[in-house]
């Protein structure tokens, strides 16, 4: 059926199709990000370097423009630089009060992990999702691991990805007004006390 020399070509055949579809169209879309991350950045999008782009890209995805498929060695190289920079902005040397703040994280991240799992009950319950994608859809970190970490479980990454998407489009648009309001309120009535 298959000969040896045959299959042996395929992976060759697949990697060379990926690589002329990623070089010349990824330094389009590499400007795209770029003039709209400006844009964003110009309008004062909160985290424009970050939220434009994202926006940027759904909207030529909803368009019907598809990006390049991205060899597995740039996202293994991005997760790193962007674990590296993470790691790099924490500065244990300057918490105060170590000993009170890890017990603190730790219960926090378990509420957070249990409400979230909890959550994914009702997904299941209401919409008939796995049991994992449910999960992942809701749970705490990174769209792109949730991503990853639901596709080598077989669980339906497109909503996954849609809900985490949603998750960090809520964060940046609605907690910096709401936080505004908030804080706005509370200077007002401190300013009315102290009169």
């Amino acid at each position: 059926m298959f000969s040896k020399e045959g299959l042996e070509t395929v992976p060759q055949v697949i990697s060379t199709n990926v690589q002329q579809e990623f070089f010349p169209q990824i330094i389009s879309f590499a400007i795209f990000s770029v003039l709209i991350a400006l844009i964003g950045k110009k309008i004062n999008l909160p985290t424009a370097y970050l939220l434009g782009p994202i926006l940027g890209i759904a909207f030529l995805n909803v368009s019907g423009v598809q990006g390049p498929p991205l060899p597995s060695a740039v996202l293994d190289i991005s997760q790193f630089m962007i674990g590296g920079y993470i790691g790099l902005l924490l500065k244990p040397d300057k918490l105060k009060h170590k000993v009170k703040i890890i017990p603190v994280a730790l219960f926090s991240s378990l509420i957070l992990v249990g409400m979230s799992l909890g959550m994914s009950f009702l997904l299941v319950w209401q919409y008939q999702f796995s049991a994992i994608t449910s999960f992942l859809s809701l749970a705490p970190g990174g769209a792109d691991q949730m991503g990853i970490i639901g596709h080598e479980l077989e669980a339906d990454v497109s909503m996954i990805t849609g809900y985490q998407l949603f998750r960090i489009l809520f964060i940046f648009f609605a907690v910096p007004p709401l936080l505004k309001l908030i804080l706005g309120f509370s200077l007002k009535k401190k300013e009315y006390d102290g009169e």
